[in-house]
């Protein structure tokens, strides 16, 4: 066999010296398919490796794209190879160029990946560096080096670090997740990739002047529909692209992840179709943001993420025997990689369940004591967040709704008290991204109920439209921004102002509850991030501080959360 191997690395440097004769500049292109048939010749002689296809992907669209990839039969491709010029050092640590720097961020978010300069071979996993090795002298793949030379030198290398490490790449496997924490985090590092390569194709794109390309159509959509008053989620407008990216890999992220447990069968490209009716905004942007036309510009994000979330046991996000839910906590996991500061951009401090707990049961307690309800599980009781976040505090009720009916009449009561919640309770949300983790939460909360002892598993329960609004809470009711470009494929973002406009100005709220973002405004930014329907609103909050004759005290006033709190009022 090292007769054999020693052959196919000789072959293979004389392919690359041939080339370079005929063409000294031959770019990674041209040499990469003697690299390719190097590795397809390589592969069936390294022990404990599946039959693999080693797929050229440099030919294939997309932002970032490694070129070289290792798919096993009916899967998609989980390990990569990423070819530099022979002139080009392999080591990404050493990579220079502004290109190949954000390439190399992009890199790290894949689980099994290597660089090589044709000569040298890196291998890692995400950002850990697992070994390096040198595939054949590099002088051996030189135009101007005798093919004896070569051969000589080839013969009395050892390759077999290299084919180790080969091995070891060629063995990758399927991201499975341990746990409800470790899925966040891979959820979240496919999501980053979608987001770099998301923003860096946005860029290019504006450069050669190309409004019309399916991307920035869907960029235009979101900033003229969906983000009517950005500014209010931490974002200047000049870096909407940031926004937008962030918005587009998150919206991405959970509308999958939704189907992935609402089904409990593998995704295809065309999720969006078994998105539940219960989310019809979500149900179109998926949709959206999943045409051929789209993915095909972000590179591998899309495959990644999609094995990312066909790849776990959805039992891991099942509520656990101890009464933990796991999504309470997921999105704040989820951050914990996607955007560990997050909480600075945002202006929001997310609350920990102990606190929604103490919250919901005080606004429970003051329910029955002081309005003569039953609490959260009268049906007469209607309940709002005007800033709903990824629903922590709309959870926080299904959990305490669900815990106190659960103990009274047991599990199918429970499930019909959870889904007569699910049409009383609402929530405003401003961001895309967050406002699709909402409805991945409650979707999860809210469906499935715990088995009854005489049950062996929990039943499903059809939902009605769940009350979370992609709405500008502090805007006046009515008021509208301009529609998006994306016509038939649009995004129905009218029926999603109307209904959020009848809650704001029809609907009876009883009790409103929630964690709004708290931000001292600067001089300017009353119009910017509360406008100017809220801006006159809330004097007649300051007159009984004048008249009590302590005014001096209103310099700090203008604060985002005052603002959400006149508007409860």
């Amino acid at each position: 066999m090292a007769n054999e191997i020693s052959g196919h690395l000789k072959h293979y440097a004389k392919r690359m010296r041939d080339q370079l004769r005929a063409n000294a500049d031959a770019s990674e292109p041209a040499l990469a398919p003697a690299f390719q048939e190097l590795i397809d010749r390589l592969l069936p002689l390294l022990p404990a490796v599946p039959k693999l296809t080693v797929s050229p992907e440099f030919n294939k669209p997309g932002v970032g794209r490694p070129d070289i990839a290792l798919i096993r039969p009916g899967q998609p491709a989980r390990a990569f190879i990423e070819l530099k010029a022979p002139a080009k050092d392999a080591d990404p640590d050493r990579w220079k160029g502004v290109y190949d720097k954000r390439q190399y961020e992009r890199l790290k978010e894949l689980a099994h990946w290597s660089a090589s300069n044709f000569a040298d071979f890196h291998l890692f996993g995400r950002d850990t560096r697992l070994g390096s090795a040198t595939i054949v002298p590099p002088h051996t793949l030189k135009a101007d080096t005798p093919d004896k030379t070569a051969d000589d030198a080839i013969a009395a290398h050892a390759p077999a670090v290299f084919l180790d490490l080969l091995a070891t790449l060629a063995r990758a496997d399927a991201p499975t997740a341990r746990d409800d924490e470790h899925l966040a985090e891979l959820l979240a590092h496919s999501a980053k990739l979608v987001r770099s390569a998301v923003q860096e194709r946005v860029v290019q794109l504006r450069a050669e002047g190309k409004a019309n390309d399916p991307l920035m159509m869907v960029r235009e959509t979101f900033k003229t529909v969906l983000y009517a008053h950005p500014e209010a989620g931490g974002y200047a407008a000049t870096d909407f692209d940031t926004l937008f990216s962030s918005a587009f890999a998150q919206t991405l992220a959970f509308g999958l992840l939704l189907v992935r447990e609402a089904t409990d069968a593998p995704i295809g490209e065309d999720a969006w179709k078994q998105m539940p009716d219960e989310h019809p905004l979500l149900k179109a942007a998926l949709r959206v943001l999943s045409e051929d036309e789209v993915t095909s510009q972000i590179g591998i994000g899309f495959e990644v993420m999609r094995d990312t979330v066909n790849s776990f046991s959805t039992d891991i996000l099942a509520l656990k025997p101890d009464g933990r839910d796991p999504i309470i906590t997921f999105y704040e996991f989820f951050l914990k990689t996607f955007d560990p500061v997050a909480r600075e951009r945002y202006g929001v401090y997310y609350t920990p369940i102990e606190v929604v707990r103490y919250m919901t049961g005080a606004l429970d307690r003051a329910l029955r004591d002081n309005l003569g309800t039953k609490g959260l599980r009268d049906p007469k009781v209607t309940i709002l967040d005007p800033a709903t976040g990824t629903g922590t505090f709309l959870l926080g009720v299904a959990e305490r709704v669900r815990d106190q009916v659960m103990a009274d009449e047991g599990g199918k009561a429970a499930s019909s008290a959870l889904r007569a919640l699910a049409g009383r309770m609402f929530g405003f949300e401003l961001l895309v991204g967050p406002y699709a983790v909402a409805h991945y939460r409650l979707h999860h909360a809210l469906r499935f109920r715990p088995a009854d002892e005489d049950e062996d598993e929990p039943q499903a329960v059809k939902l009605p439209r769940l009350g979370v609004y992609l709405a500008d809470t502090l805007a006046a009711p009515g008021a509208v921004s301009a529609l998006g470009t994306l016509g038939i494929q649009g995004i129905p973002i009218d029926d999603e102002r109307r209904e959020a406009n009848r809650i704001k100005t029809e609907q009876p709220i009883l009790a409103i509850i929630g964690n709004p973002p708290y931000k001292r405004l600067a001089e300017g930014e009353n119009e910017t991030l509360i406008g100017r329907w809220m801006d006159g609103l809330w004097e007649d909050l300051k007159q009984p501080v004048k008249n009590a004759g302590k005014g001096g005290q209103l310099n700090t006033f203008p604060e985002f959360s005052v603002a959400f709190w006149r508007w409860a009022i």
